[in-house]
């Protein structure tokens, strides 16, 4: 019996996955519950001459800066309404209108 170690991990035998055909690989139920890798999980890839190395990403805790902007954000909404997706498109369509006219009005003011 062969006796793989890779890092902290030992598998006495590998498990096959099979690549689908849009280059898609599944992770065997047994390696996917053991690892606690869920749907949407992020893993990072890397190639090792011809070897794949794939490792699941630890998404660090959000940090007391960002927590602090997402705070400060909240308040200064408060008992205000916020803008809807709608609103939102809105606004961006508007800003690109008014950059197309722009961009025509100085495209159009060049002499040859």
């Amino acid at each position: 019996m062969k006796v793989i170690l890779v890092g902290e991990m030992e598998q006495k035998e590998p498990e096959i996955a099979v690549v689908g055909t849009k280059g898609q690989i599944v992770i065997p139920q047994q390696l996917r519950r053991e690892l606690k890798i869920a749907p949407k999980t992020k893993l990072a890839v890397y190639r090792k001459g011809d070897k794949l190395v794939v490792t699941k990403l630890k998404v660090p805790p959000l940090g007391e800066e960002l927590r602090s902007l997402f705070k400060e954000i909240d308040e200064k909404y408060e008992g205000k309404k916020r803008p809807t997706e709608k609103e939102i498109l809105e606004e961006i369509q508007a800003y690109r209108r008014e950059k197309r006219a722009e961009q025509g009005a100085s495209n159009g003011s060049r002499s040859c």
